[in-house]
């Protein structure tokens, strides 16, 4: 995985309940983050709403370092974070970050008096992605390896709780995605509370 120097990768926790999504009501919530620079380590932009798009980007904030965006792609709301800047370390520390990236996004979310707390995440089912067609084509090569890298931090992540990981799609013209899925779920909290743990299995010190 190393080898295949992968760092534009992405991660979507769905919303437990679609219906709670008003994708209009989250542009105001972007432009106070960016006023306020409320993600550790990212330089917050600009917001572009795409909530005319059917199945679309939704709502789209952008940083220096990486995006995020209330989803809708396949109709299925989420919030998805997609690295653009590389990362230090393994490929373990830098799905690591991803991670924590992502889980940040959901919890201020989730917290977010605006929206009077109506946006949960379900955690049983989580997807991964890569936007780099180039270094991780849809193929079985990048299955064993990113798929690997994704098996070993999600293992430490839940817990020792059982998960199945599976491709998305076998197309190899869409772009690399597998999805993790366990019938034990945990909340963002917990699971953001974890991150310097697994961090830790991988690199002393912490993000």
């Amino acid at each position: 995985m190393d080898g295949m120097e992968i760092d534009k990768l992405g991660i979507k926790f769905l919303v437990a309940d679609p219906a709670s999504v008003s994708l209009k009501s989250l542009v105001p919530v972007f432009h106070t983050w960016i006023q306020k620079q409320s993600v550790a380590g990212h330089l917050l932009i600009d917001v572009h709403d795409y909530s005319h798009i059917y199945n679309g980007p939704g709502i789209l904030l952008v940083a220096h370092e990486g995006n995020f965006s209330m989803d809708m792609a396949g109709g299925r709301p989420g919030l998805l974070y997609y690295r653009k800047q590389p990362l230090g370390g393994t490929a373990e520390d830098r799905l690591a970050a991803i991670l924590k990236s992502t889980l940040e996004g959901c919890s201020l979310l989730e917290h977010e008096p605006s929206v009077e707390g109506k946006i949960r995440f379900h955690t049983g089912e989580i997807f991964v992605f890569a936007n780099d067609r180039l270094h991780a084509p849809n193929d079985e090569k990048t299955f064993s390896e990113l798929g690997g890298v994704v098996s070993s931090v999600f293992t430490r992540l839940l817990e020792g709780r059982d998960f199945t990981l599976a491709p998305v799609s076998a197309n190899p013209k869409e772009r690399f995605a597998v999805r993790v899925h366990t019938k034990s779920p945990i909340e963002i909290k917990a699971l953001l509370d974890r991150i310097p743990l697994v961090w830790s299995e991988y690199h002393s010190g912490g993000l």
